[in-house]
């Protein structure tokens, strides 16, 4: 049985070769056993991409100083892996500075995950439900239950792309801010005047991007000593 297979498949090959659209039929390869195998194969592979993909997601957040910035929350060490490559992931999709999401984070509710404003805003970058439900239908998926906003990773993509969606609205990461404190209504409103534009830029968007510029200082500092330990490490030259 063996020596036919063999002989059936050289002589597809030869016949191939010829006539350039045979393809040798190999016995058992549409077997139930063979496709139950191939699937999974196929799920090993796909969970081997993502944990690669959240290996490279994570070393962009330890040379970013996202996971230090993390670790200041005093979060269970596994959910600041997870918090720590969300912010690097989202950052990424959206075309944001990892830093400034943490500064966000840092302003709205100091990470806590189960931070609730006065107005009703949730979570970690506090999301106000109605915006989570537009921000999920946008994304394509249903927000479900608006206790979802307590999860600090769905926190984290929801909120930074609302953050990145103001900032190419309005321009700037200052003016985005201002949206993003006290909506895109009364923002426009706010920024059309300009007593009342500097005003509350002083407020909260001045808190914010302080935080952020101290954050990249730090981040600058540490890119710094990490650049100079490489460089003894490797030697002059």
């Amino acid at each position: 049985m063996r020596g036919w297979t063999v002989a059936m498949a050289v002589a597809g090959v030869l016949v191939g070769m010829e006539a350039g659209a045979f393809q040798p039929y190999f016995p058992g390869e549409n077997n139930p056993e063979v496709a139950e195998l191939r699937a999974k194969l196929a799920a090993q592979e796909a969970t081997l991409a993502r944990l690669e993909e959240e290996a490279e997601f994570y070393a962009e957040a330890e040379r970013l100083g996202v996971t230090t910035a993390v670790r200041a929350s005093r979060l269970p060490e596994r959910q600041q892996r997870r918090l720590a490559m969300a912010i690097v992931r989202e950052a990424r999709r959206n075309g944001v500075d990892p830093m400034l999401v943490v500064a966000v984070i840092r302003c709205e509710s100091s990470f806590n995950n189960y931070a609730v404003s006065h107005v009703g805003a949730m979570g970690l970058m506090q999301v106000m439900p109605d915006t989570g439900n537009y921000l999920a239908d946008k994304a394509g998926f249903k927000l479900e239950r608006h206790t979802n906003l307590f999860d600090s990773e769905l926190n984290v993509e929801l909120g930074t792309a609302y953050l990145a969606d103001l900032i190419e609205r309005f321009g700037t990461p200052e003016r985005a801010l201002v949206a993003y404190n006290a909506g895109p209504g009364l923002a426009k409103k706010i920024l059309a005047k300009r007593d009342k534009r500097e005003r509350f830029m002083a407020g909260y968007p001045a808190k914010v991007m302080r935080e952020f510029r101290r954050l990249k200082a730090q981040q600058a500092r540490e890119l710094t000593r990490l650049e100079e330990q490489r460089q003894t490490f490797n030697g002059p030259g």
